[in-house]
C-alpha cells in the first residue's frame, strides 16, 4: 500500500484491504462484511495504487442522496493520508438543473431532461460555462460532494450540470446512483466522457441489484384520470373517449381485486380495435400539451403523454422472456406495471463493460445465490466476520409466533402485541418493530399495539406507505432524537426505508423486533417471479433465489440497522419460529447468538447493557 490508512484500523480491515488490492489484478470480488467494519475505507485503501498507476474508479450507490458518502470518506484520505486525487460526487439533471427552479419543485427527470433539451442554447449558465470557467479552483479542493459542485457552480452563474461533465475529464473517482450505471439510457452520458472500460466499479449496498426493474414503467387510475382531463381540456372528443374506454375497461376487468392482490394483463386486451392511430393521437397530444406548459413557464408533464408512452412500451414488450404485465390493487386503486424480472441477464452485460467490479455489502449470503441473480460468472469471495458477541447483542428466536397464512388471526395478533408490550416494558431504549407487510402492520394496530405502547410512556412512529420523502425524514428525525430518554417507538415494514439504509448508531435504536418473515404473498406476481427464476435456475434453486433468499436479506438487512458499530448494543428479537428452518442463511452473529424463548417470557429477556457497558 503506497498511502497510510486514515484511521486507526479495525481488525481484519488492513488484511482484507491488502487481499483486494492482490485479487483485483485477477478477479471482480465480492466483499462481504459486516455493518461497522468500514468497508468503504477499507476498499478505498486497497485501489490506491490502482488510482496512483492512472487508474479510476466508479463508485455506484443505491440512490442519488447517497452519492456524497464517498466522496466524503476520500477527503479523509485526502487529508489524513496525503493522497492527491480528485473525487466527485455526481447526480442527474434533475438534481443541477438551475433554468429548472422556475418551472416548480419535484420536477421528474423526464421533465427536466425536456426543458434542458428546449433551452440548452439559450440558457444564460449554459452560455456563461461554455464562455470559460477557472476549473482549477475546484480542481485544487480534491474532493467535491454534488452540494459543493452545485453551489460553486450557483455562486458564479454557470450551469451546475455541465460544471460536473467538465470536471468528470479530470476525475480519479466518481460516485452516482447505480441507474448512471445499469440503464443504457443514462450511462452513456458518463462514460463518453470518463471511460468506464479503464474503471473499477464499485456497487455499494450490492444486495439490492436482484430487485431492479430496469425496464419498468407504472401508469395508475390516477393517471387515466388525468389524462382524460387534458384530452376535455384541449376538446379533443376522439382522444377523451379512447383514454374513457381504456380506463373502464381496466375497471371492468380488474376493479374487483382484493387489496394487495395482482394479475396479468395483456395491453391488447385493453386497448379499443383502432388503438394504433389513437396512441399515436394521444401521444402528439401529450406532447403539445407539453409544449404549451412549458411556454406557460409550468411544470412540462402531461400524463396523457405517459399513458401513451407507457402503452407503446407495453406493447412492444408483449411476449418478451421475462417481462411480465401486472395490474395489481394498492391502497383501493388499480396499478398497471411493466415488470422486467431480468436482472441477471441485462446485468451480466453490464458488469462486462469495467476492467473489474467489486461488490460489497453486509448481506449477501450465500453468495452463490448473489453471483447468480446478478449475472456475475468469474469472481473472488471476501467473508468478513461479524465483531459481534454476546456483549452487543441478545438475540431470540420465539418459538410461539408466526404470520404464517393468508390473514393473521386475531388470536395471532392479540399474541404478537402481548410480546412486543412485554419486550417495550423490559427494554425501555427505542424500538422498531418491522413488519413483514403492511398489512401485517395494519392487523397490529387494530389489535391495539399504538395504544398499548403509548400507556407504556412511548412515541409512537409509524410508516404509511403514502409518506412523502420530507414526511419520512423529520419522523425519523424525531424518533431518533429520543435516544436519551429511549421511549421511541418506530413501526415500519421489513425492506421499507426505515428497515434498510437508514442508520442508527449508538443508543438511536436498541432493539428489532421482526414479526414474521417478508415473504411476499403468493400472488399473481410471485407466482410469475418463481416460475421465471426456476426457468433460469431450475425448480428448487429458482424458488430459493426468487422467494427465500429476498425474504431473509430483507430480515437481516432490518435487524443490522440496531448494530452499525463494534460498541453498539442491541436486543434483536426474531419473531417468527419459521426463522429456525433459515437460520444458517443470517449473518454469524445472530446464528451463533441466537436462543430459543415464548412470546410470554419476554420481560425475562436480558440486554446486553446489562451484562457489560461498552
Amino acid at each position: 500500500m503506497t498511502a497510510r490508512f486514515p484511521y486507526k484500523p479495525r481488525r481484519h480491515q488492513l488484511e482484507v484491504a491488502k487481499i483486494i488490492s492482490e485479487q483485483i489484478k485477477r478477479k471482480s470480488i465480492v466483499l462481504e462484511a459486516p455493518t461497522g467494519f468500514g468497508k468503504t475505507p477499507v476498499v478505498i485503501h486497497a485501489l490506491l495504487p490502482f488510482l496512483e498507476k492512472g487508474g479510476r474508479i466508479v463508485w455506484a450507490v443505491r440512490t442519488g442522496s447517497e452519492t456524497d458518502r464517498p466522496v466524503e470518506e476520500f477527503k479523509v484520505f485526502r487529508e489524513k493520508a496525503g493522497v492527491r486525487l480528485v473525487a466527485l460526487g455526481l447526480r442527474g439533471k434533475k438534481d443541477m438543473c438551475l433554468l429548472a427552479k422556475r418551472f416548480g419543485e419535484n420536477l421528474d427527470y423526464s421533465e427536466v431532461s425536456y426543458i434542458c433539451s428546449r433551452e440548452k442554447s439559450r440558457c444564460p449558465y449554459y452560455k456563461k460555462l461554455r464562455e470559460g470557467v477557472d476549473l482549477q479552483l475546484l480542481i485544487d479542493k480534491g474532493a467535491l460532494t454534488y452540494s459543493e459542485i452545485y453551489s460553486s457552480a450557483s455562486a458564479i452563474g454557470v450551469c451546475p450540470y455541465f460544471l460536473q461533465r467538465e470536471l468528470l475529464r479530470v476525475a480519479d473517482v466518481i460516485s452516482l446512483s447505480y441507474n448512471y450505471v445499469v440503464d443504457e439510457s443514462l450511462s452513456w452520458s458518463v462514460k463518453g466522457v470518463f471511460p468506464f472500460k479503464e474503471s473499477i466499479l464499485v456497487v455499494d449496498e450490492a444486495h439490492n441489484l436482484q430487485n431492479l426493474n430496469l425496464g419498468g414503467d407504472t401508469i395508475t387510475e390516477g393517471t387515466m384520470e388525468r389524462a382524460y382531463r387534458e384530452a376535455e381540456e384541449a376538446k379533443d372528443k376522439e382522444v377523451a373517449e379512447f383514454i374513457e374506454a381504456v380506463h373502464r375497461e381496466v375497471l371492468t376487468r380488474y376493479g374487483k381485486l382484493e387489496e394487495e392482490e395482482s394479475d396479468i394483463f395483456s395491453p391488447e386486451s385493453l386497448l379499443p380495435g383502432n388503438y394504433e392511430r389513437m396512441l399515436v393521437r394521444a401521444l402528439e397530444l401529450g406532447e403539445r400539451i407539453r409544449e404549451k406548459r412549458f411556454k406557460e413557464g409550468k411544470r412540462p408533464q402531461s400524463s396523457l403523454y405517459h399513458f401513451s408512452t407507457f402503452f407503446e412500451t407495453a406493447l412492444k414488450l408483449q411476449g418478451v422472456e421475462g417481462i411480465a404485465h401486472i395490474v395489481e390493487k394498492l391502497n383501493g386503486r388499480i396499478y398497471l406495471n411493466i415488470w422486467d424480472m431480468r436482472a441477471g441477464e441485462i446485468l451480466s452485460s453490464v458488469w462486462k463493460s469495467f476492467k473489474r467490479v467489486i461488490f460489497m455489502s453486509g448481506t449477501l449470503a450465500p453468495v452463490e445465490a448473489f453471483a447468480e441473480t446478478i449475472g456475475l460468472r468469474d469472481y473472488y469471495v471476501i467473508t468478513v466476520p461479524s465483531p459481534y458477541d454476546e456483549t452487543n447483542a441478545s438475540v431470540y428466536l420465539v418459538k410461539d409466533l408466526t404470520t404464517r397464512g393468508e390473514e393473521l388471526s386475531i388470536e395471532m395478533a392479540d399474541k404478537y402485541v402481548k410480546a412486543i408490550v412485554k419486550t417495550l416494558s423490559r427494554i425501555k431504549r427505542n424500538t422498531a418493530v418491522f413488519t413483514a407487510s403492511y398489512r401485517v402492520q395494519s392487523r397490529l394496530v387494530q389489535a391495539g399495539l399504538l395504544d398499548k405502547a403509548e400507556s407504556l410512556g412511548y412515541e409512537v412512529f409509524q410508516e404509511r406507505r403514502d409518506m412523502t420523502g420530507v414526511e419520512a425524514s423529520e419522523m425519523l428525525r424525531r424518533f431518533k432524537a429520543l435516544a436519551n430518554t429511549g421511549n421511541g417507538l418506530l413501526v415500519a415494514p421489513m425492506g421499507g426505508r426505515f428497515a434498510e439504509g437508514a442508520d442508527y448508531p449508538g443508543e438511536e435504536l436498541m432493539c428489532v423486533f421482526l414479526v414474521g418473515i417478508p415473504f411476499e404473498r403468493p400472488t399473481t406476481k410471485t407466482k410469475l417471479y418463481i416460475e421465471y427464476y426456476q426457468k433460469l435456475y431450475g425448480e428448487e434453486k429458482g424458488r430459493f433465489y426468487a422467494y427465500v433468499y429476498p425474504a431473509i436479506r430483507k430480515a437481516s438487512q432490518a435487524l443490522g440497522r440496531a448494530l452499525r458499530g463494534p460498541r453498539d448494543q442491541a436486543v434483536l428479537i426474531l419473531g417468527d419460529y419459521r426463522y429456525q428452518n433459515y437460520i444458517a442463511l443470517f449473518p454469524d452473529y445472530v446464528r451463533e447468538l441466537a436462543r430459543p424463548i415464548t412470546h410470554d417470557r419476554l420481560d425475562a429477556i436480558e440486554p446486553p447493557w446489562d451484562r457489560v457497558k461498552l
